[in-house]
């Protein structure tokens, strides 16, 4: 298992223990999120990294990302036009790996998929300053894992999806806009910031 924290920010010591504040601490005051990513890989020569385009669909909302609820319209057409890997926000109680089954068999219609258990899952955690809560952090925790499938059906690309492709040449992964997950997305493929200006030139 690998883990990689970003932007810790310091002064006050709290464990992550939230509840009631007579027994617990309180909840991080720009809020925290806990998500499931799948990097989606195929077999054999054509190999690449599956990344979508999501469609507008109530779907998105009520199974795999609430947050999208809040959104205004300006912030939702935004995220609409950003590319992301397969992932869902936990569930209260739920194992991340049940989560990856969501995701996989759900939101892709993948059934026949292996999960990598020599790389992952991968634990990624994040605190960065909020846009809606000024002067406050907000807290990512992300698991994510590694999966082997032989691809999509034909023709079977899920109606919350605008596109769905492997991804291969670092190139093609440069010039995508990520949004919010831009960072994580450097970070877990290891590209440097300066690569995506080079990307550019």
């Amino acid at each position: 298992m690998s883990s990689t924290t970003k932007q810790v920010p310091k002064g006050r010591h709290r464990f992550a223990r939230y509840g009631p504040t007579d027994h617990y601490e309180d909840a991080p005051a720009a809020g925290m999120c806990l998500s499931v990513f799948a990097v989606v890989r195929r077999p054999g020569k054509k190999k690449g990294v599956l990344l979508g385009l999501p469609k507008r669909d109530d779907k998105w909302a009520s199974e795999w990302i609430s947050g999208w609820k809040s959104y205004s319209e300006k912030e939702l057409a935004e995220t609409l036009a950003q590319w992301r890997l397969p992932s869902s926000y936990l569930k209260e109680g739920e194992h991340p790996e049940e989560a990856l089954r969501r995701i996989m068999e759900d939101q892709l219609g993948i059934g026949d998929y292996s999960i990598s258990k020599k790389k992952g899952p991968r634990i990624f955690s994040y605190t960065s300053p909020s846009d809606w809560y000024p002067g406050n952090n907000h807290w990512d925790l992300a698991f994510v894992y590694e999966v082997r499938t032989k691809g999509l059906k034909d023709g079977n690309l899920p109606k919350w999806w605008q596109e769905l492709e492997f991804v291969k040449k670092k190139k093609d992964f440069l010039t995508k806009d990520y949004g919010w997950n831009d960072d994580f997305m450097r970070d877990l493929f290891g590209f440097a910031k300066s690569d995506k200006t080079n990307s550019k030139n």
